[in-house]
């Protein structure tokens, strides 16, 4: 005797969710039992990232990355995917590791022809990597600077000899170093502006 079968599907999405034996009906041994959410037509077979979704008469077959990551294109916001069909306007599917790489260095990726792309290769990144290494050098200046000008408050209070045998005073000393760190700032500066 011959099985026959009921293919049932969620209530979310109405994606096909499974196979299995039907039961006899026990007042008409002719007919089957079948459940809510199931139908006796069966799914056609679906590839990777594609599920059936029974549409009320028949199935379709529609694209299923649940689970998977999505990047919203113009913020870089990293979300998962919890719908079934195509990947929405504005977002694109990645890998993970790739939506790592996206939260740990947003400014490595760049929307071209309304895709992310990794343009860590470009000079145009290398210009902004080296833009922001002047920034961050010019910050320490500007906070060394800060510390020494409140040192050489201090050194004027208080006037005293830093080494004996050159004769150079706390003030002499910080004033040095407030003079080199200056040169390297302006320096800094003419490069961040080249730029």
């Amino acid at each position: 005797m011959e099985t026959k079968y009921y293919y049932s599907y969620n209530t979310e999405e109405k994606a096909f969710s499974g196979k299995y034996p039907a039961i006899k009906n026990p007042r008409r041994q002719s007919e089957y039992l079948l459940p809510a959410m199931a139908t006796f037509k069966e799914p056609p077979i679906t590839n990777e990232d594609e599920v059936a979704i029974w549409n009320g008469n028949d199935w379709v077959v529609e694209a299923d990355y649940r689970g998977e990551k999505q990047v919203e294109i113009k913020t870089k916001l990293i979300s998962n995917i919890e719908y079934v069909g195509k990947i929405k306007t504005g977002f694109q599917r990645v890998s993970d590791a790739m939506a790592e790489d996206i939260e740990l260095n947003p400014d490595k990726y760049k929307e071209i022809n309304g895709a992310l792309s990794d343009i860590s290769n470009t000079e145009e990144y290398k210009n902004m990597i080296e833009q922001n290494q002047l920034k961050i050098r010019k910050s320490e200046i500007e906070r060394a600077l800060y510390e020494l000008d409140t040192k050489r408050v201090r050194a004027m209070c208080e006037p005293s000899v830093k080494d004996d045998a050159t004769g150079e005073t706390w003030l002499e000393y910080y004033n040095n170093q407030a003079i080199e760190l200056r040169n390297e700032l302006n320096q800094l500066e003419r490069n961040i502006s080249e730029n």
